[in-house]
């Protein structure tokens, strides 16, 4: 019998060990490493380019003149080019982030996904002209440096183009 009994306080004893040091640990602060992982996030660098056919051989700005991507169809329909603006911004996995355009119109750029190598997606739309609705406008995957252009708003005579740069 005092065998059972020194044998229950035993288990009973490790059991409410077990507990006490559960609720220990449940009473310290929580870690970076016990909590969820942080937002997935990139920095984003957003170039908006002036697209337009000059009479003559035309002009590439120097600071986009080594872009072989302009060169290129469709962009190398276009023998001027002039650097309108450029940016940088974060963006966190999920959260649409907003730029203006220098027509007016409302660029949102979303962070849907970042895959192994690492590797971004991005799904960006555009508000229809006089604030109306969003328009999709792409949705890509781009590795890291990897600039892409995307055009077609008409401004002045010609067309911006706008450039997606992502780290």
């Amino acid at each position: 019998m005092k065998t059972r009994r020194a044998f229950a306080r035993a288990v009973l004893g490790g059991v409410a060990t077990l507990a006490f040091s559960a609720f220990a640990q449940a009473q310290q602060p929580m870690t970076l490493q016990q909590g969820a992982p942080p937002p997935q996030q990139a920095t984003i660098d957003i170039l908006v380019l002036h697209a337009t056919n000059q009479p003559g051989p035309g002009s590439i700005a120097p600071s986009i003149a080594n872009m072989p991507q302009l060169k290129r169809p469709p962009f190398s329909a276009y023998n001027t080019y002039t650097q309108l603006a450029r940016q940088s911004m974060t963006l966190v996995k999920g959260t649409p982030a907003s730029y203006t355009l220098i027509n007016g119109r409302i660029l949102q750029i979303t962070l849907t996904n970042v895959l192994p190598g690492p590797r971004y997606e991005i799904s960006a739309a555009i508000n229809q002209p006089g604030g109306g609705p969003y328009i999709n406008l792409l949705r890509v995957t781009s590795p890291p440096n990897d600039t892409f252009f995307v055009a077609g708003q008409q401004y002045q005579g010609g067309v911006l183009v706008i450039g997606f740069t992502l780290h």
